[in-house]
């Protein structure tokens, strides 16, 4: 049995990596906003969306999750959501033209909420189920997992760069959004086949109670604590990434062959950093993973600004290579941060908390949209790498039992 989960965990990762690129949240999503007259405020809100809402919602489901013996229904019911939402957000681009733009922009910001939350819901079950693998098997399978994503992503990009360069607006973005769904559905049958062992039912907690406890929680557990203050600084540097092509489109030529090739540099990115991770975990365990997305998103801003200075395009391009180091990191060191934060009885609770109390996922992308329209691109980036930096004493303040290995 444990060999057959492992299978679908892998499978589920391999059509997932498809879905993830041809709809690619800090790319994708903002030019397809960008492409329909939005601006930077737009992305703002769109980003919240798709990156922040997702985290913030787990609270929600969080009591009513953990109170169920079998989890894996409801992780096909959340992925379900989302086939669902690519689906319609792909009709809703065949007949654009028949809205008008504020109609579109809302049906998208609703076909988007649904997607997300529909993420969210198939999160605490997807990280509940995978805690059931041993300590050894969770990090063989999150390094794995990573590199055979990366690959995935690596050949779907190929595709999307040639939809992208073929095919004008919509077009290119309904042919993405339909591989995606149907991407989506089929990594949703490594689910399917994994089989789950009824757990004990933990009585449910309304959500008052969990914050009433919430201040007791953090003063007996300070490495969870100081894990939340790191999540939230790091989020405030993650909700940036989307405002890159924003600023792309202001200071070059923006077209879909760029957006291609923008696409093409961040996954090839992520796809080398799947083969390097691995040693550094070996190495540093996973807070080495930690520390290096603070020196990562602290440097990518100004690097930014230096770049465009010299208005060399393939210089810009050389930052979405980067980025791509940035979110595989995360992607590597996320997950298996709370899984060893966590035990089976609080691991759904745990997930959901770190999720619920990352506002700045959430508050910042608005408030980026917002201070951008003002004040512009160079002192928001400025101001973000400070930002970040204040991590590295949080990080440091924060005990090992996330170390899988000290060499």
């Amino acid at each position: 049995m444990k060999n057959r989960n492992y299978t679908g965990f892998l499978w589920h990762a391999i059509f997932l990596s498809l879905t993830t690129t041809f709809t690619e949240v800090n790319t994708v999503i903002p030019a397809l906003i960008l492409s329909i007259g939005g601006n930077a405020i737009h992305v703002g809100i769109v980003s919240a969306i798709v990156i922040g809402l997702p985290i913030v919602t787990k609270l929600f489901f969080s009591s009513f999750l953990s109170s169920r013996k079998m989890k894996k229904p409801f992780l096909l019911l959340g992925i379900d959501l989302r086939i669902l939402a690519l689906t319609s957000i792909a009709i809703t681009l065949v007949w654009y033209q028949s809205f008008s733009f504020f109609t579109i922009i809302i049906l998208l910001y609703l076909e988007l909420l649904v997607f997300s939350v529909g993420g969210a819901f198939a999160s605490l079950p997807y990280v509940y189920l995978l805690g059931g693998f041993q300590r050894e098997t969770r990090i063989k399978f999150f390094t794995k997992r990573q590199m055979i994503s990366s690959l995935g992503m690596l050949l779907s990009v190929i595709s999307a760069r040639y939809i992208l360069s073929k095919w004008a607006y919509p077009t290119q973005y309904v042919i993405l959004f339909s591989l995606s769904a149907i991407s989506l559905f089929i990594a949703s049958f490594g689910f399917w086949i994994i089989k789950e062992q009824p757990g004990v039912p933990i009585k449910k907690v309304p959500i008052f109670d969990i914050l009433k406890g919430l201040p007791k929680l953090l003063k007996k557990d300070k490495d969870f604590f100081y894990f939340l203050i790191y999540s939230n600084i790091m989020g405030a540097a993650l909700a940036l990434i989307p405002f890159y092509i924003g600023y792309a489109k202001k200071m070059f030529v923006s077209n879909s062959s760029i957006l291609g090739s923008v696409l093409f540099f961040q996954i090839m990115g992520m796809f080398i950093a799947s083969f390097i991770y691995p040693k550094v975990i070996y190495k540093k365990g996973f807070k080495g993973i930690l520390k290096l997305r603070i020196i990562l998103h602290s440097c990518l801003p100004i690097l930014a600004i230096l770049i465009v200075k010299t208005g060399s395009i393939i210089g810009y391009l050389s930052i979405f290579f980067l980025i791509g180091f940035a979110i595989s990191a995360r992607a590597v060191s996320e997950d298996a941060a709370l899984i060893e934060l966590s035990t089976p009885e609080n691991r759904v609770i745990y997930s959901a908390l770190a999720g619920t109390l990352n506002i700045s996922i959430i508050v910042f992308p608005l408030m980026l949209g917002f201070f951008i329209s003002i004040i512009g691109y160079t002192p928001v980036f400025i101001i973000s790498t400070i930002i970040t930096l204040l991590a590295f004493p949080v990080l440091k303040a924060l005990k090992c039992p996330i170390d899988t290995k000290e060499k």
